[in-house]
């Protein structure tokens, strides 16, 4: 039998193919080599003898060298950044100050990447180098989210910065100054949001996550003392999963094999560590380096950049962080309960730490300024998405031994970081991955917040019998009621990942972020995409909670015939059975159900309430038209006392209400009080205090009805 004939390729396949291929000279042009090999680019900053490796210093002008050196500041001299121009200028300020970040620098409808970052782009992202002797490339607005995430991934940090000002709110700006220079003649630029691995939040500009399972950024403070044993250490921790809001504090005594904190890493794997300069001891060193060795690791200065609990409580109670969260007016903001009860209860204020909970403080104050560095610290911590951690073990000798903790109910086996590698539960120890491990046979889930609560149970599997009777009571229940539980799990296939949409929607909502956050002064080309972006997350999580409610009406028939506890409380309504947990969302539904027209929003990209849904949009819309009412009403008078009927309000935006006069209307006949605005061929354009006054008033309004 002959072979069969190798497919062939046409020319024209070929031809199209080629567009995809990487040019010839792809290694030189991406490379930041000095040049004198294979013709290679030698790019403008890679000739500047300050910024070449070894000789560089920080924002302090401490050398390389110097055992205090920061790595993540650069020192430019005054010299250079006066013979740049305005823009390049702004940049190298904000690089010196973020040596470690790579800046998405916007240019009008484009984030830019200069000099060392735009390397980078092209090594990393696939860009292309834009002519010149500098090293230059770029991409649209609407690609950020895309190209921010696999650098992040990569384990780089991103510091996005938008133009916060048009040219015409420049011009006015200068027009304020006594003396402007050319470097206040453009548009001012700030840093809006920095992102790595451990920080991502996943906003309307980020897009959607790439994976279901939490990604933490972990806080730690170590304290050292003698044992019986002779060395043991005290931990403080925090870790945050930024993408769901919910921060875990503690402290507790380690052994000298650290086996708590092995054991903590393993069932809460870091994405990024934060710690003290020069506070982690050896034996916790050497768990970052073999444990965590693919893990960003971060030191932060003592006191000013890593806090005390004294500092911690302070910025707390200054920052009012959750001040939303209270029921009165009253100036400051109550603790959430889990931080409240690490305070001293001698303390009325909660200024001082409880005995005991000095270095957990200490850590989340670690926690905090980083978030505060990344710009993300209000959204976060305003949710007040507090929990204790406390070890299983010391649960378990809290409890009074194992045999009282064993006849607790709900209560958990101690499986530590040794246990789960060998066990291969969670992770291949040859590849690293999820391929034959215990998680990867089980994880059948079809929610997201479902496999990342599997992956818990898995770190902590009941040892209460009880418990484990009653989660098998829960499966036969559900093995007794076929066609229900495959209807319920169609639906709960069709839920989105609700747990991290409700953090979202919170970000959006929470008016802290609002008040003075450079995001809110940014200036986005693509407003419509990313509004449209708020309004599909935030109609999909009213669709999961409409699902979620049929799954309960669809399990009420056969539920009171559970005979699982577990199983009632999670498929029955509390307001209708003393068993039932699930809130009746009813009513809530409804009336979103009512509020504004969600097809249309969906299409526009603008929620417009009905009326009767909100007063206070009610009341800024009565505003608007009175307003517009009175600028007509004036409008008609002047016609008269011009004894003019072509007289007509122009303008758009902020220079709206500028009243149209001919020439032919002699300027005898002009009030004195008109200012003149703006002139065209055969018409002049004019102003008053009383349009002045009215379209204030009507911007006021304006602003109250789209907060």
């Amino acid at each position: 039998r002959a072979p069969a004939p190798l497919p062939s390729v046409t020319p024209n396949t070929k031809s199209r193919l080629s567009a995809f291929s990487a040019p010839d000279n792809f290694e030189s042009q991406s490379s930041s080599a000095n040049g004198t090999e294979g013709g290679s680019t030698v790019w403008d900053h890679e000739k500047l003898d300050w910024l070449q490796d070894g000789k560089r210093k920080d924002a302090q002008r401490k050398r390389q060298a110097d055992e205090n050196y920061d790595p993540t500041t650069l020192y430019v001299p005054d010299d250079f950044l006066n013979r740049t121009t305005p823009g390049m200028r702004r940049w190298w300020q904000l690089k010196s100050e973020m040596f470690d970040a790579v800046l998405f620098y916007k240019v009008g409808k484009f984030y830019e990447l200069y000099h060392m970052d735009a390397v980078i782009g092209v090594n990393e992202l696939g860009l292309t180098f834009m002519k010149g002797t500098w090293a230059h490339s770029g991409f649209p607005e609407i690609g950020f989210g895309r190209f921010s995430d696999v650098l992040v991934q990569k384990g780089y940090k991103v510091a996005r910065v938008e133009q916060t000002e048009t040219p015409d709110m420049m011009e006015a700006r200068c027009k304020k100054l006594a003396r402007p220079t050319k470097f206040d003649r453009v548009v001012k630029r700030e840093v809006c949001r920095i992102i790595t691995r451990g920080t991502q939040t996943y906003s309307v500009l980020d897009g959607a996550p790439s994976e279901t399972q939490s990604k933490y950024l972990l806080s730690i403070k170590e304290k050292s003392e003698e044992d019986s044993t002779g060395h043991g250490h005290i931990y403080g921790v925090c870790f945050i999963d930024t993408s769901v809001g919910r921060f875990h504090i503690g402290q507790f005594q380690d052994d000298r094999h650290c086996s708590r904190l092995r054991t903590l890493v393993a069932h809460y794997c870091p994405a990024q560590v934060l710690f003290e300069k020069g506070n982690p001891s050896a034996e916790t060193l050497k768990i970052f380096k073999a444990i965590l060795s693919s893990t960003l690791q971060e030191g932060l200065n003592a006191g000013s950049q890593f806090w005390d609990a004294q500092k911690t409580l302070k910025v707390l109670a200054e920052e009012d962080y959750f001040k939303e969260n209270n029921d009165d007016d009253e100036k400051g903001s109550v603790l959430p309960p889990t931080l409240k009860d690490m305070t001293s209860e001698c303390d009325a204020l909660s200024l001082t730490p409880k005995t005991g909970y000095e270095l957990a403080l200490s850590a989340l104050g670690g926690c905090m300024f980083y978030l505060k560095k990344c710009l993300v610290d209000q959204e976060l911590l305003s949710m007040g998405n507090f929990e204790e951690y406390v070890p299983v073990d010391v649960e378990m000798e809290q409890a009074g031994g194992a045999s009282c903790f064993f006849a607790q109910t709900r209560q958990r086996m101690v499986l530590d970081g040794v246990t789960l590698a060998n066990l291969e539960i969670l992770q291949n120890s040859s590849t690293g991955g999820p391929e034959g491990t215990l998680l990867e046979r089980l994880d059948t889930c079809c929610t997201p917040f479902g496999k990342r609560l599997l992956k818990q149970w898995l770190c902590a599997p009941l040892c209460n019998p009880s418990s484990i009777g009653d989660r098998l009571d829960a499966l036969e229940d559900l093995m007794g009621a076929p066609s229900q539980a495959t209807e319920v799990t169609d639906l709960l296939k069709k839920l989105p990942d609700l747990e991290r949409l409700l953090s979202k929607i919170h970000s959006m909502g929470t008016p802290l972020k609002g008040q003075d956050h450079p995001d809110s002064r940014a200036i986005l080309y693509e407003e419509v995409v990313y509004s449209k972006r708020k309004i599909a997350d935030f109609l999909a999580t009213l669709e999961g909670f409409k699902t979620m409610k049929e799954i309960i009406s669809l399990m009420e028939p056969v539920a009171e015939g559970f005979r699982s506890k577990l199983m009632r409380q999670v498929v029955l309504l509390k307001t209708e059975n003393e068993d039932g947990l699930f809130p009746d969302l009813s009513p809530e539904l409804k009336r979103w159900d009512t509020a504004f027209d969600h097809q249309k929003a969906r299409t526009t990209g603008v929620i417009t309430p009905k009326a009767g849904f909100d007063p206070e949009y009610d009341q800024a819309l009565n505003g608007v038209k009175d307003c517009e009412k009175g600028l007509q009403e004036y409008l008609d008078r002047q016609k008269k006392r011009l004894g003019c009927k072509n007289l007509s309000y122009w303008g758009t935006g902020r220079n709206r209400y500028q009243m149209e006069v001919p020439d032919s209307v002699s300027e005898r006949s002009v009030p004195e009080e008109y200012e003149v605005r703006s002139t065209k061929k055969g018409w002049k354009r004019y102003s008053t205090k009383e349009i002045e006054r009215l379209f204030s008033e009507m911007q006021s309004w304006e602003d109250k009805r789209d907060a």
